[in-house]
């Protein structure tokens, strides 16, 4: 029997739209300033695709899964995904939770592991994260949530 995914999308610049609208508006001068500043309008369309890749994970939605093989986040410009035997630590905050192959807090997180944004839906997402990392510790990995 296979075990359920668990999977839902969340929409930062829906949760923020003022913030949505500042950023777009910085991304716009940016390319204008670049295009007309070095005389070259490519260079503008570059400045606004670079920062809006920059900042993708905010402006479009990322859709995330939990399923019997790891956490995905998939959004528009990027895919990130992470097995369950990688995982050493779930960190939780308010917003969401931070997936980390790293067994101690590291500067190197930033850089490492997945982040999974909650959507109300934070009780079943540490459910089944915990569920998940328990079941991979009990084959013999040294994974521990929290």
């Amino acid at each position: 029997m296979e075990e359920p995914r668990l999977e839902w999308t969340v929409h930062l610049a829906r949760r923020r739209p003022r913030q949505a609208v500042a950023i777009v508006a910085v991304i716009v001068l940016a390319g204008i300033a670049a295009g007309y500043g070095f005389q070259a309008p490519l260079l503008g369309v570059l400045a606004v695709i670079l920062l809006t890749a920059s900042v993708s994970e905010f402006l479009f939605p990322v859709r995330y899964a939990l399923g019997p093989d790891g956490a995905s986040a998939k959004g528009l410009l990027h895919r990130r995904a992470m097995a369950w035997r990688q995982v050493h630590r779930a960190a939780r905050d308010e917003w969401g939770v931070k997936l980390s192959p790293l067994a101690r807090p590291s500067r190197l997180e930033a850089y490492r592991g997945i982040y999974l944004w909650f959507e109300g839906n934070a009780e079943d997402v540490m459910a089944a994260i915990d569920h998940r990392v328990r079941r991979e510790a009990d084959g013999g990995d040294d994974v521990s949530p929290g």
